[in-house]
């Protein structure tokens, strides 16, 4: 049977996975972009004796990381001026408002308010009490 032959990547390969990785590209298109096998990918991958994460990996990993906080970036100023699909991309994809934890036990509350307020505003708007099992709210 014929050993693997993993090739030594060079700092230049690494910061290219990284930079594809930042820009969406899936692991096939980067492990074809460096030219390895699917075998010499699987194995450059793994975790180090240490159980430390590759350098390959490292380098996907933060560029997908670096990837989504650009992404964040661009919706959050997109909100900011005025984009309701930027808000419903943030709260679904990022914040995952409405999504539940499954702990179904607890009641869930959700309050959605038309305007940004300040604290004091918004204490002056609604006050919420809880009492056991019941929830209320003064004016």
């Amino acid at each position: 049977m014929s050993r693997l032959t993993l090739p030594d990547l060079t700092t230049k390969a690494i910061d290219a996975a990284r930079l594809l990785a930042q820009e969406g590209c899936r692991e096939h298109t980067i492990r074809r972009a460096l030219g390895l096998t699917v075998p010499q990918w699987k194995a450059l991958k793994e975790d180090t004796e240490a159980g430390e994460l590759s350098p390959l990996a490292l380098a996907l990993e933060e560029g997908r990381a670096e990837g989504a906080g650009d992404i964040i970036a661009f919706m959050k100023k997109r909100m900011g001026e005025g984009s309701e699909r930027a808000a419903e991309f943030l709260a679904d994809r990022v914040f995952q408002l409405g999504r539940g934890d499954g702990n179904a036990d607890v009641p869930r509350v959700a309050i959605f308010i038309q305007a940004a307020m300040s604290p004091d505003e918004y204490a002056r708007v609604i006050a919420v009490q809880q009492q056991p099992g019941v929830l209320t709210h003064e004016r």
